[in-house]
């Protein structure tokens, strides 16, 4: 297979790379119209792009990098991979990083309205990438690799929190700025631990997730701990952005209604996975602000 077959069959089964750069460009749409909103200036959809395609290149950078954490774990346990069934080389996935992290840093200098958090965000990621240095000890512990690796979120949307400001010639405390990532965040830590939470009677032997260490209603409530979390989150938000207080009960209602699902799974489990009913959950918690704060600045104005 060459080089780019290769990779259009590593894109198409493992990267996705269109989800991502959608992801990244609705985040920041969500994040400029809300400060254009909150500050009532003018929403500039061309601030977005930088952002969104800085945070897009990371996202691929972290992704791509999995992949050479994950070599052995994936021969012994996903041998149809495209790695370990020989599709793409990691010498080829290695140019990916190359030219990714090449694109993001020539972007970001010649836009520098927050070079500073990009390059956190970038070292960040690197670290990453690396095991923080750590592998001997992170690699074994998914919850510590867990702990380490979940603060990535905070360095990629802080960088575009403090670039959409630039832009928008504006400031915020450091507070309602953490309360904003953390809304992004959130939901996405619930699902990275509920896709990662098996039925007893799929566990693999050897592979560890999340049940494997806390077992199944453990791994659960530990999912359920991050939702609690989006709840008392969520309410300090609304209060750091009064322009979201219609959205306090319909979010309420859908953190409720997830949660309901796991301690319905927890002890009467009734489907595999709750992998992709956390990923609908994610959707509706992001977009339905956003449908609200568009018909704000487009119809009620």
């Amino acid at each position: 297979m060459s080089t780019s077959d290769g990779l259009l069959t590593y894109s198409k089964e493992q990267l996705e790379p269109s989800s991502r750069l959608l992801l990244s460009f609705v985040i920041s749409y969500f994040i400029s119209l809300l400060f254009a909103l909150t500050f009532q200036v003018e929403f500039q959809l061309k601030h977005i792009v930088v952002p969104s395609l800085s945070t897009f290149l990371l996202l691929v950078y972290y992704r791509v990098s999995d992949e050479f954490k994950d070599f052995e774990t994936d021969k012994k346990f996903f041998p149809d991979r495209p790695i370990p069934s020989g599709k793409i080389t990691l010498k080829e996935l290695g140019m990916v990083l190359i030219i990714v992290s090449a694109l993001s840093i020539i972007l970001n200098l010649f836009f520098p309205y927050a070079i500073g958090e990009f390059l956190a965000a970038f070292i960040f990621t690197f670290c990453m990438g690396k095991w923080f240095f750590m592998e001997s000890i992170i690699s074994k512990n998914r919850l510590i690799a867990f702990l380490t690796h979940a603060p990535v979120g905070i360095f990629m949307y802080g960088y575009t929190e403090k670039y959409l400001l630039a832009t928008y010639q504006q400031h915020m405390d450091v507070a309602p700025l953490l309360s904003l990532i953390c809304f992004i965040l959130f939901p996405g830590l619930t699902w990275e631990v509920l896709r990662k939470t098996y039925l007893p009677k799929d566990e693999m032997p050897g592979y560890q997730i999340y049940s494997t260490m806390l077992g199944f209603r453990g791994a659960l409530f530990f999912g359920l701990f991050w939702v609690v979390l989006t709840v008392v989150n969520n309410y300090l938000m609304i209060g750091y952005f009064p322009v979201l207080k219609a959205m306090g009960l319909p979010l309420l209602i859908i953190n409720l209604v997830l949660s309901s699902l796991i301690l319905k799974h927890a002890y009467k489990p009734f489907t595999d996975n709750l992998k992709k009913i956390t990923e609908a959950y994610m959707g509706v918690h992001l977009i339905l602000p956003i449908l609200y704060l568009s018909w704000i600045y487009y119809v009620q104005r």
